[in-house]
């Protein structure tokens, strides 16, 4: 496959996947929430991907991801999906539990080859998932309907796009395991930055409420962190190279620890909060290209870690941090959250 052609692939591939999480994040909730389910039925649902995201990396400890395990992971997804359709909580758990696993593999084999091929260029593909994101949020929040056949109807692209993306790679047949202990600080930062993002995923909104700021300003504030993050996306490859990815994962671990305790120092200050989001620029778009640069010179098994980056930062810190965020929500929950990502910069020091 031709450079050009892999670039148009990932970069579609990026934008659909990113919408079809837009749908799962944004408006899945409200879906089952529509259907009958209880607040607490629908935090099981969301936290059984996550889990499914941290286990699966474990089944290929001593064996290579193969094409049959990739396409086996599309079909399931694809089929998984219509069990949404269901709304019968048991079902909609297996579905999410499937998802959760096939993504597990398909995704960071892909992270692998994009930057793999791309290195500090990664972001102009990644920027479109940032893109699709934003846009779905912001079309289909004037769109009333059932999305749950958007969603399946997403899945089905995605996966039709990820199977162009499979290709014969040695990464892909590596079976050396992962040696935790090697980069341990690296896996204990991510951790504890990834923690320290739950205040921020399940209580921003409401946390900036109760200082004041209106529905309206808080969705700016949404928009202004993604923004930053597809402006970085867009130019970080012109700057990356100059320091290495170890030094700026440590920077953007440090600006994440800033970050929060200015929500908690400026509460109810909109134009502090707003130069707050701006350093989502850092806190994910400079931390995530540079923690797969990083694994990928660092692993020789570079799909395999990039399976457990996915599952450790995404599956149980994020796991882990929307717990801890629900224990110490009120007036210092951001303090909390500053100290635990200021660890995790301590770590790496």
């Amino acid at each position: 496959m031709s450079s050009k052609k892999f670039f148009i692939l990932l970069s579609l591939y990026y934008f659909l996947f990113f919408t079809l999480i837009g749908d799962y994040v944004i408006f899945l909730p409200k879906y089952f929430t529509q259907i009958g389910f209880s607040p607490t039925q629908i935090g099981i649902i969301f936290s059984i991907m996550p889990i499914a995201r941290f286990i699966t990396p474990f089944l290929y400890l001593k064996k290579p991801i193969t094409k049959k395990n990739y396409i086996l992971s599309l079909i399931i997804s694809t089929f998984a999906s219509f069990l949404l359709l269901s709304n019968n909580f048991y079902l909609i758990l297996i579905a999410f539990f499937l998802i959760g696993s096939s993504f597990a593999i398909v995704f960071p084999y892909i992270e692998a080859i994009a930057i793999e091929k791309l290195k500090e260029k990664y972001g102009l593909a990644r920027v479109y998932g940032s893109i699709g994101f934003m846009l779905f949020g912001i079309i289909f929040s004037y769109i009333s309907g059932n999305l749950i056949y958007l969603f399946i109807i997403l899945m089905i692209l995605t996966n039709l796009i990820a199977l162009f993306l499979k290709e014969d790679k040695k990464i892909s047949k590596k079976v050396s395991s992962i040696n935790f202990k090697k980069e341990w600080k690296f896996w204990i930062a991510v951790i504890l930055l990834q923690i320290s993002f739950g205040g921020f995923y399940n209580f921003f909104t409401i946390y900036n409420l109760q200082h004041g700021i209106s529905k309206e300003y808080i969705g700016w504030l949404w928009a202004i962190g993604v923004i930053a993050e597809i402006v970085i996306f867009i130019i970080g490859h012109k700057f990356l190279q100059k320091l290495s990815s170890k030094t700026w994962i440590k920077i953007a671990i440090f600006l994440t620890s800033i970050r929060w305790l200015m929500v908690y120092l400026f509460a109810g200050n909109l134009l502090l909060i707003a130069i707050s989001q701006i350093i989502h620029a850092f806190s994910f778009a400079i931390f995530h290209t540079s923690a797969l640069l990083y694994l990928s010179n660092r692993y020789e098994n570079k799909t395999l870690a990039q399976q457990f980056y996915s599952g450790i930062a995404y599956g149980l810190a994020a796991f882990l941090g929307s717990l801890i965020s629900g224990y110490l929500y009120g007036e210092k929950l951001f303090l909390y959250e500053s100290f635990i990502a200021l660890i995790g910069f301590l770590v790496m020091l």
